[in-house]
């Protein structure tokens, strides 16, 4: 039996035979002509089969390639159904015809399309679905400092710039306390409240749910108690209220190494924080530099320490000299992640609103830091944007025809002006009969084509 996917051409020869005799055995000479190829399937391994039909004697076929032949009875069924064969004979069957009569015979190719013609390549594999993001994790985070690759890490606030920042590919996205400056207007991130990290906090999660790491900043205030509690209480509220995966802590000292600890061993992964410490700029007398003497340095160096054996997965370094964020890099087994620190830090983390330029305003450039690279002038387009609509709105240009798009009909605008027109003459907003007519209006707009649903912004409901 031949499998093919083509049509199957037989030719073959019919034998004399005498008057009134049994009818000879046909021999057939079957050719497989697969698709694209020639009747021999020149290239493609075609075969030919011969056998007798019409004989009751057993069919042999010659499989393509060369090999024995294999032989089955006539009388057994194959196992699995093929197409009749139509044969279209050149000339009579009558006696005293042609003694050697030629004839073909069509067999259409079989319904299934499993089965492959000879000389085709077998059917390719359908793609493989989209790999989903890796999710990010304390653990990715080691890993990559053993691999020696770097950690990016951006803020986010709000859902928008959470959606961005994920969209990005970053690693860690930070909810920090710096939204008090770049968000609320405040000159320091002191007087940020837990309350307010949550609901900044809750809208970072639904802005970036899966991939990335999420860390919440504990504003000032929140932790600093001798009584631990209070700091797991809160970074409890962190992880549950806001969605947050992680809590950074400011300092390194021996107090705040307790009380990371303490928030570890109650179940919540800490990132630390040395160097320049945005919440204690009133002790620090500012937004200075640290570490720039070497007992200055030394002293960093010893608290990172700290903070890694009280179970911080990484350290944050900010404003430190790059020398000093090194040493303190080859000395921690855990990443360090650098702000104002030089290239040496196992990742980077910027302000969104600095790296992306998001304002120009004076109290913003003045705490755009030194160290941030501008990568986007965002702020300059946003307010060009804006400039243009209100050019447009004073000088009449906005809205045009094209954002205006809810019109009445002709003959509903014809009854509305003449219902406007009789209530000028005096016919008063009671009108009996006006209130007729639009009750009226009301029963027509009904029985009539169902107008468009419409969402908040105007686009069709069925079109999201």
């Amino acid at each position: 039996m031949i499998a093919t996917t083509g049509p199957l051409l037989l030719r073959g020869v019919v034998r004399p035979r005498r008057c009134g005799g049994p009818p000879p055995p046909l021999l057939l000479a079957a050719a497989v002509a697969p698709r694209g190829l020639g009747a021999r399937g020149e290239g493609g391994g075609g075969g030919v089969a011969r056998g007798r039909v019409g004989g009751g004697g057993a069919a042999v076929a010659r499989p393509p390639g060369g090999g024995r032949p294999s032989s089955s009875p006539s009388s057994s069924p194959p196992s699995s159904p093929l197409p009749a064969v139509q044969f279209r004979r050149r000339s009579s069957d009558r006696c005293g015809g042609p003694q050697r009569r030629r004839f073909d015979a069509f067999v259409p190719p079989p319904p299934t399309s499993s089965s492959r013609s000879f000389g085709s390549s077998p059917p390719s594999p359908p793609p493989p679905p989209p790999r989903k993001p890796k999710k990010i994790t304390p653990l990715t985070l080691a890993a990559k400092k053993r691999r020696g690759q770097k950690i990016a890490m951006v803020t986010a606030y709000d859902y928008p710039s959470a959606v961005h920042v994920d969209r990005a590919g970053i690693d860690v996205v930070l909810c920090g306390d710096s939204v008090a400056m770049v968000e609320l207007g405040f000159e320091t991130t002191q007087p940020v409240t837990l309350d307010e990290m949550l609901h900044h906090c809750r809208a970072v999660k639904r802005g970036a749910p899966s991939r990335p790491l999420l860390v919440g900043d504990m504003p000032f205030g929140s932790y600093e108690y001798a009584d631990v509690d209070v700091a797991l209480r809160n970074a409890y509220r962190m992880v549950k209220e806001g969605g947050m995966e992680a809590v950074k802590l400011e300092g390194g000292s021996e107090s705040r190494a307790r009380i990371a600890r303490h928030v570890v061993e109650g179940g919540v992964a800490v990132l630390g924080h040395v160097g320049l410490l945005p919440q204690s700029v009133s002790v620090l007398g500012g937004f200075r530099a640290q570490g720039k003497t070497a007992s200055r340095a030394l002293a960093l160096l010893d608290d990172a320490l700290r903070l890694q054996d009280a179970g911080c997965f990484a350290v944050v370094l900010e404003c430190v000299p790059p020398n000093v964020a090194s040493a303190i890099t080859d000395a921690l087994e855990v990443p360090t992640i650098g702000i104002g620190a030089g290239p040496h830090t196992s990742g980077q983390v910027l302000v969104f609103h600095d790296l992306l330029g998001m304002l120009s305003h004076p109290h913003h450039e003045e705490f755009v830091p030194r160290f941030c690279k501008k990568y986007a002038s965002v702020g300059v387009e946003i307010h060009e944007g804006l400039a243009r609509f209100r050019e447009e709105v004073e000088g009449g240009a906005f809205p045009g025809r094209e954002h205006s798009p809810y019109v009445m009909s002709e003959e509903e605008e014809a009854k509305f002006d003449a219902m406007v027109a009789g209530r000028g003459e005096g016919g008063g907003a009671g009108s009996s009969s006006e209130g007729d007519e639009t009750s009226a209006s009301k029963e027509e707009e009904g029985k009539g084509a169902p107008s468009e649903e419409l969402s908040l912004y105007g686009n069709k409901r069925g079109d999201r």
